[in-house]
Formats: structure tokens, C-alpha cells, sequence
């Protein structure tokens, strides 16, 4: 009998035996799971808590890091991974938790906003600090480029007002001219976050509207309310790539596409599960972001409401499934790394044993994509080390007219050397009779199978693979096994 590593949707999991409620550390492929990468710092610490950041191509093809905290926006010396700070001269920034930092590029003008502050401004190759943006546009939580525009919401005097630059200059904001103007939305609540289109999504948190650009109009931009009663409760959740776009409402994660078409993702899936355990104030915290090279988006969630991100979501739109991975960051963004020489490594550590990722990690390969988050102390690293401790448990099976059933060896279908297996077992599926785990086990060094007998009406078998093996796929469990009578 082959028992599958079959897709995780802990909504239904104990209801169909197609599923299963328990995985860990890994990703989704075809028909089997693969390794997840383990996070690792890549940079000197801040020592402080980091309250946004952004990676940058710049237009002639080099790479910058900003990073932003409380007080001052940081970028990142690209030689020895320090941080260089590039704060306004004497200035005090006043960013929070409540009121983080959010980044954006306009060709080469890196724009830094947060609703405590002016925002402000670096002109790469130009600029050696921050300073205020020009033409006096108001503060605000969110920065968005719309096609030739540069947009600002979660204003703090009109949270319910999009207002977006001149045309083609991210400096003038006079409503009324060079195109520059604004949009109140008369109901569906505040402004939380939009896509990052010439004709964008704009997401409020009772309703979505559609914004068309109208060149050489007097409206500049019209918009059309394309869903009511139902928004993005999370502004951060708000992901975007090109014309992917994904968001998390209050109770479900969904994917919408630029013609307004909304596809509930985790309906049936991971909802009930992922916000069964979330309070709402950590809903509205969630962070979305998504893979700047595969087919991935990443969620993570803090639980506890305590500042750091314990899990990370991780959705494949074109498998359509879902795989959680333990993590601890205080938050996820898109990077790109340059590239480093054997010589270059010797300013980051002057022993290769102590970098901190292989040396054929893309994690040195000038402008190649990667996953990447920011340590509680303030350090940026990237997901791309070793393959964390994997855990693949498969459905339950079983025969629910009472037979029992036997089994004598099971056989872990993967490629990793080392691998560990268990049997959980049961006489009866109900809450009132958990599943017992047995003793787990190596597979023998001659078959490469588990020797163990069992006898139970419910067997459910559960594969890990140690954190820092060499591996490739997971596609299940082949389980010797015969009918034993049914008491």
C-alpha cells in the first residue's frame, strides 16, 4: 500500500483522509514536497528593530538596500554588509510599529514614507541622505508607483484619499496640475493599500475600487467600485507582482486579478485554521510578499501579537497549495544580492566555514533573486541556507466498517540519506482517542526499510528528515501491510 504525502489543508483534514493536517518546513511541488531553505543573517546588526526596508536595481544595474527604524533609514554597504546611516541631517525620524516605514523607487528616486513623518527622498547616485520630498505632498503609510505616477494612501489627515504625484515627477504634487490630484472614497473605510498598475487595484477596508487612467482627461484617473462590504483588513498583506496580486481579508486569503475577479485561495484550505488562532489585531498585522522569481506567495504571521513573525504561509498559485514553515523574523521582503569573488568574501568572513551560506548560494550571485527578512536585533537574511528539520505526516487510513489492519514494514519514498519514520495508531477516529506515536525509527542501511508491527483500525505515518540534509523530494510512504479481523 502507498499512503502519498498528500496537500495540506488543515480546514478539512480530519473530516477527508485525502488530506493532511501536518507538514513542516517544507515547500509544494508536483506531486511530492521539497526542501525549505533555512533563514540566516546575511549583515551586521542594527540593534534595533527594523520598521520597513526595500531592495533597489538601480537604472544603471547596481543594487542598493535601504532599511528603515524608529528613529533613522539606513543603506546597507554592499563591501562588508554594514550599515551606513543615510537619515536626513538632523533629523529624528518617528516611525513605529503602528506607523512602519513604507519604500518605493521611482526610476532612481528612492521614496521613504511613514504617517509620523514628511516623506522623504535619496536620489541614487546624486543623493547622500535623506531629505524631504518636493512639492509639499502630505504624510502618509503607503507608497505605490501607478505606472508614471508615484501614489500616496493611508494619508494622515484623509485616510480615506488617494493622492498621486505629477506625471512623470514623483516632486510635484499641486492637485489640479501636471496631472497631480487626488481621490476621496466616500464609504468602505480607510485606504489600506493598492496594486502597482498603470490601471490599479485600490484596496479600502470595506471595498475594493478600480482605478483607469484617462491620458489627457480631466479626471486623470476614474474609478469604479468593483466589490462592496469587502476590503483587505491587513494594508501590509497586500501583495503584488506584475499582474498577480494577492491580499488577506478578515477570515481568508484571497487572489484577485486586474479585472476585478476574486479567487478565495485558502477557502477550505487553511482559513478556518490560520485565523482560528490569529486575534484581530494580528490580522491587521500580517505581511505579504511575493517570490520575486517562483510562483510563490509568502505570508507571515504573528500569533501571539508579540512583534515577531513565527510563521510563514507559503501559497503556489499555479499548484494551487499550501505549506506552513517556522520562522522569526520581523519581516519579509524581495532581494537582490551583488556578486562576490572568492577575494570579496574575505571583507564579510575571513573563514569560509563561517559564512554564513554555501558558497555556491545565490546569496552571492550578483542580482539573483532571493526570499529575505530582517532578524529581531536588526539584521537582513535571506532564506537560502541549509534545508530546515522537514516533517511530511500523512492522512490517516484506514477501513471504517471495523477491520483492522497489520502492518510489518514501512518504506519511505525520498531521496535523503537520513531519515527517520513513525507509525501513530488508533482504534477509533474520534476526538476522545488521539493518535498514539510510536517510537520513531531509522530505516535499515541494507533495505532502506522500517521494520515495525503494528495492529490498529487507524494508522497515520509520519516522515523526518533532519535540518541540514542533502534532499530533493518527498513523495510518501510505502507501507507493507495485511487485514488483522476487526477486534
Amino acid at each position: 500500500m502507498f499512503v502519498e504525502a498528500a496537500e495540506y489543508r488543515p480546514d478539512v483534514a480530519s473530516l477527508n483522509t485525502a488530506y493532511t493536517d501536518e507538514i513542516r518546513n517544507v515547500l509544494v511541488a508536483d506531486g511530492s514536497y521539497i526542501p525549505a531553505p533555512a533563514f540566516s543573517a546575511l549583515t551586521a546588526s542594527l540593534g534595533e528593530t527594523v520598521l520597513g526596508g526595500i531592495c533597489v536595481r538601480e537604472l544603471s544595474g547596481g543594487i542598493t538596500v535601504f532599511a528603515g527604524t524608529a528613529e533613522k533609514i539606513y543603506k546597507l554597504d554592499n563591501t562588508d554588509m554594514s550599515w551606513d546611516d543615510v537619515s536626513q541631517a538632523l533629523t529624528t525620524y518617528a516611525a513605529s510599529t503602528t506607523a512602519p516605514w513604507s519604500f518605493n523607487v521611482f526610476g532612481n528616486f528612492v521614496i521613504a514614507v511613514n504617517q509620523n513623518d514628511d516623506p522623504q527622498v535619496y536620489e541614487i547616485g546624486t543623493d547622500t541622505e535623506f531629505r524631504d520630498l518636493g512639492g509639499a505632498p502630505p504624510r502618509a503609510g503607503i507608497v505605490k508607483i501607478w505606472g508614471d505616477f508615484v501614489a500616496l494612501m493611508q494619508l494622515t489627515g484623509n485616510p480615506n484619499r488617494v493622492q498621486w504625484s505629477g506625471l512623470n515627477d514623483c516632486e510635484f504634487w499641486t492637485p489640479g496640475s501636471n496631472n497631480s490630484d487626488y481621490q476621496d472614497f466616500p464609504d468602505g473605510g480607510v485606504v489600506q493599500n493598492s496594486t502597482e498598475a498603470t490601471n490599479p487595484i485600490i484596496f479600502l477596508q470595506r471595498a475594493i475600487q478600480r482605478a483607469t487612467f484617462v491620458p489627457g482627461s480631466v479626471e486623470i484617473f476614474t474609478f469604479q467600485k468593483i466589490h462592496d462590504k469587502r476590503g483587505a483588513k491587513s494594508p501590509r498583506s497586500v501583495a503584488t507582482r506584475g499582474s498577480y496580486a494577492f491580499y488577506a481579508d478578515e477570515g481568508g486569503f484571497f487572489q484577485i486579478g486586474p479585472d476585478g475577479a476574486i479567487s478565495p485561495i485558502g477557502f477550505e484550505k487553511v482559513d478556518r485554521t490560520v485565523f482560528g488562532r490569529l486575534n484581530v489585531s494580528a490580522i491587521s498585522d500580517i505581511q505579504g510578499v511575493v517570490d520575486p522569481f517562483f510562483s510563490r506567495v509568502y505570508w507571515v504571521m504573528d500569533y501571539q501579537g508579540e512583534g515577531t513573525y513565527t510563521e510563514m504561509l507559503v501559497y503556489d498559485w499555479q499548484l494551487g497549495k499550501w505549506a506552513p514553515i517556522d520562522v522569526s523574523v520581523t519581516g519579509i521582503l524581495p532581494l537582490a544580492t551583488v556578486g562576490y569573488t572568492l577575494e570579496g568574501l574575505d571583507t564579510i568572513s575571513s573563514s569560509i566555514e563561517a559564512l554564513p551560506f554555501s558558497l555556491d548560494s545565490k546569496a552571492w550571485q550578483g542580482g539573483a533573486p532571493l526570499l529575505a527578512g530582517f532578524t529581531t536585533d536588526g539584521s537582513l537574511g535571506v532564506f537560502d541556507g541549509e534545508s530546515l528539520e522537514a516533517i511530511i505526516t500523512t492522512p490517516e487510513v484506514g477501513d471504517t466498517s471495523g477491520q483492522i489492519m497489520r502492518t510489518t514494514s514501512t518504506y519511505p519514498v525520498t531521496d535523503a540519506d537520513s531519515v527517520f519514520v513513525s507509525v501513530g495508531v488508533r482504534m477509533r477516529r474520534h476526538n476522545v482517542e488521539p493518535t498514539v506515536w510510536l517510537a520513531e525509527q531509522e530505516p535499515s542501511i541494507n533495505t532502506g526499510r522500517v521494520r515495525k508491527n503494528t495492529r490498529a483500525r487507524f494508522h497515520r505515518f509520519r516522515i523526518r528528515i533532519p535540518a541540514g540534509e542533502t534532499w530533493n523530494h518527498v513523495k510518501g510512504i510505502d507501507v507493507d501491510s495485511q487485514p488483522a479481523g476487526s477486534r
